[in-house]
Formats: C-alpha cells, sequence, structure tokens
C-alpha cells in the first residue's frame, strides 16, 4: 500500500509539471534575460572603459591649450588653475603665424584629394569596364607597388626632385600623390559591381566613354569616391614624413611639420607646450569635422560590397 501511495505522488508530480508547462519556460526565460542583462552590462562597461581611454589625451590636449607651459609641467593632468587664451593668441602672433600653415596644409589636402580622387576613378573606369591587351598584367603589376615602403623610395625621389628645383614648394606635396594606387584598387573593386547593362544601354543611346563616365558611372560609384576622398584627405592632413624631408620650408610646409618645432621666442631651445597643444586643437578640427558631416557616406562607401545578396 505504501508503494502503490508513492508511485500515485510520482505520477502526480509528472502530471503536474506536464500540465504547468509555462511555469518552467517563464523561469527559463527569465534566467535568459538576467543573463543578457549582465552581458550587456559587462560588454557596454568594457566598450565605456575603451571609449574613455581613446578620449582621455583628446580631452587633455583641449585642456591643456588652455595652460601656460609652467602649470602643464607641473599640471599635465589636471585642470587649469587659470584658464587663459594666451597660447591660441601666440600661435597667430609671435610664433611665425601657424595660421599660414594651417593654410597650407588645407591648400595640399584640398588639391591632393580632388585631383587624386578624379584620377583613380578615370583609372578605375578604364581598368574595370574597358578591355585591353594586358590590362590584368598592369594592374597586378600597379598593385605590387604598394608592397614597396614609402621610406625606401625617399632618397632617389628627394634627389630627383632636386634637380628639378621642386624641394621646398607646393607641387612636390601634391603631385608624387595623385595617382593613387589604393584608390584605383578600392573604386575598381566597387565598379566591377556595377552591371554592364547600364553602360551598354547608354552606347546605344549614342553616350562616348566620357559621357557614360561622367553621367553614369560617377553617380553610381559616388559612395565609393567620397569614402575614398576621405581617406585621401587624412591621409594628406596627417602626413609628416614626406613634408619634413621635401618641404621644411615654413613657407610652405603644412602644420604637422611646423607644430613640432615651435620653440620660446627668447630661450630659444625650450618648447612652448601650450602653443604645441592650441596647434595641436587647431590642426585636429578639420578632421573631426569632416569625419562628423560626411561618417555616412564614409561608412556606406566602405561596407558596400562587404555582403552578397
Amino acid at each position: 500500500m505504501i508503494l502503490y501511495k508513492g508511485k500515485v505522488s510520482k505520477m502526480a508530480i509528472r502530471s503536474t509539471a506536464t500540465q504547468n508547462p509555462s511555469a518552467t519556460d517563464t523561469r527559463t526565460a527569465q534566467h535568459n534575460r538576467a543573463r543578457r542583462i549582465v552581458l550587456l552590462i559587462l560588454a557596454y562597461g568594457v566598450l565605456g572603459l575603451i571609449a574613455l581611454t581613446s578620449f582621455y589625451p583628446l580631452v587633455m590636449m583641449i585642456i591643456n591649450s588652455f595652460k601656460g607651459d609652467i602649470e602643464i609641467i607641473l599640471n599635465p593632468g589636471g585642470l587649469p588653475a587659470h584658464w587663459t587664451w594666451q597660447d591660441y593668441v601666440q600661435l597667430t602672433t609671435t610664433q611665425g603665424n601657424q595660421l599660414h600653415n594651417f593654410f597650407n596644409s588645407v591648400l595640399v589636402s584640398v588639391a591632393t584629394t580632388g585631383i587624386s580622387v578624379f584620377v583613380a576613378a578615370l583609372a578605375a573606369y578604364a581598368f574595370a569596364k574597358m578591355r585591353f591587351p594586358g590590362s590584368g598584367l598592369i594592374f597586378f603589376g600597379l598593385l605590387a607597388t604598394i608592397m614597396v615602403p614609402g621610406e625606401l623610395r625617399l632618397p632617389s625621389l628627394f634627389l630627383m626632385f632636386s634637380q628639378i628645383d621642386w624641394i621646398n614648394t607646393y607641387q612636390v606635396q601634391i603631385v608624387p600623390f595623385l595617382a593613387s594606387i589604393f584608390g584605383l584598387f578600392m573604386i575598381r573593386q566597387y565598379m566591377l559591381t556595377i552591371p554592364d547593362s547600364l553602360i551598354e544601354a547608354a552606347r546605344i543611346d549614342g553616350a562616348n566613354h566620357w559621357q557614360i563616365f561622367w553621367r553614369i558611372i560617377v553617380p553610381v560609384a559616388s559612395p565609393i569616391l567620397s569614402a575614398f576622398a576621405i581617406l585621401q584627405f587624412l591621409g594628406t592632413w596627417n602626413s609628416y614624413l614626406w613634408p619634413q624631408v621635401m618641404a621644411n620650408d615654413p613657407q610652405v610646409a603644412p602644420l604637422m611639420v611646423t607644430l613640432p618645432s615651435l620653440r620660446d621666442p627668447i630661450l630659444g631651445y625650450v618648447p612652448t607646450y601650450g602653443v604645441i597643444m592650441a596647434g595641436c586643437v587647431l590642426a585636429t578640427l578639420p578632421i573631426v569635422l569632416i569625419f562628423l558631416f560626411f561618417q555616412d557616406r564614409f561608412i556606406t562607401g566602405v561596407t558596400l560590397g562587404a555582403t552578397k545578396e
């Protein structure tokens, strides 16, 4: 009788569990939800720490630009005891008028970006949509030049440009970068995804190669052209080694070259840290503004073609 009652009780427990599956499902769902919340908190905590570490130098650069040189040495990581605009005033007066070098950077970056995007788009269209003998061999030969470090070419290029009197000029900062192999590869890969039917339809309507390129290819490839333009502008703006070697004359040098060389006008050998920080803020503004205004085009251009439909 006791065994019989034990069997009955076990059967009752099983029947109760089978009759109330929603209770088990609810506990499982609550457990999964709590687990997801914990994982999200950990993930956001790690990302927040990384973001804080990344933004800290930028914030300290801005804060130190409002300090004097002595205060930067004594208190490099804290708020200024006395906020001052003197560093920004000296940046445009006693320190050789760095605004002139800032506009040198703007001139070189804008000219290099505009022309290189146009040249890379033309070359990419030729390699992607035109058939000519040796196109594949020429393309891979151009790609092979990317493997050669730019530092190895500096001595020979310096000798070449010195012989044609291009040292310390604007053209030596612009012309060597007008034909970007990286831009050619990047834009060509995108143009390969453009249907040939669009080009064939334009040819039937009587369009020549220039009309096809300008009226069809360029509008369709505008996302990748914008992405390459942003990358090219940032690379030219942040360039230091090339202009330091080829164009270190203050009259034509960009801001990136003149900023590290700022010294106290009286002592002569002591760096003016506050003015350098103010110059770094000035040099950072265009980069931040360009990314903020064109980040959608940049992200769209980079991610296009990453997935297959």
